[in-house]
């Protein structure tokens, strides 16, 4: 396809920006290192510009988890040796709001929902919405968010692989629910060679 015929066939489509905002106080994982935002010139100090010095832990905010993550062998790619294609894929979003704190999305509700929406495709993204984005707020008022959350099962985390998934994405802090013993749905997918999005 030409790249005029590229443009015509995408300017229908609307660009939705799922990332999460870096803010200062932001939530995060309470075992990870929390987001700096420091003023570091401006033109109130007789600087000609603004700009901001940032520091962050590689986790906070919307993120990619990457196989070596959890998977500490040779052949296990960082973040930066998985090639950007793998993040570009047809989607598919299940709607996981039902679940409440710490549980789990199976591999009965999975295919529950593709009795409903259709199967998910081998190469098809899913994302999964549990809606805990709501939750979302800024110290001292983010504990709602960073604790207790849903996740994905260790069998629905298979499940996904058996169908082939491209990448799965989550709105919580990790695609573990809150608590989970040995993180089973990180360990398939990652072992699997499947990318995670977390936040």
């Amino acid at each position: 396809m030409g790249l005029e015929k590229l443009i015509d066939a995408l300017s229908d489509m609307e660009v939705v920006d799922l990332g999460q905002t870096l803010e200062d106080h932001m939530p995060v994982h309470p075992t990870h290192s929390r987001f700096f935002k420091m003023l570091w010139h401006s033109p109130d100090f007789g600087d000609c510009c603004t700009d901001y010095q940032l520091v962050l832990n590689e986790h906070n905010g919307t993120h990619v988890d990457s196989f070596r993550h959890y998977i500490n062998q040779d052949g296990y790619a960082w973040i930066d040796e998985i090639p950007l294609e793998r993040f570009s894929a047809p989607c598919v979003t299940i709607d996981a709001t039902f679940l409440g704190a710490c549980q789990v999305l199976t591999k009965e509700q999975i295919q529950a929902w593709e009795q409903k929406n259709g199967a998910i495709r081998s190469g098809d993204a899913v994302l999964i919405d549990t809606g805990w984005m709501s939750r979302w707020a800024v110290r001292p008022n983010d504990t709602a968010f960073t604790h207790d959350y849903p996740g994905l099962s260790g069998d629905g985390a298979a499940y996904l692989v058996e169908r082939g998934a491209a990448f799965v994405g989550i709105d919580t802090l990790g695609i573990d629910c809150w608590g989970a013993d040995c993180d089973p749905a990180h360990q398939k997918l990652l072992s699997s060679r499947v990318p995670v999005v977390e936040n």
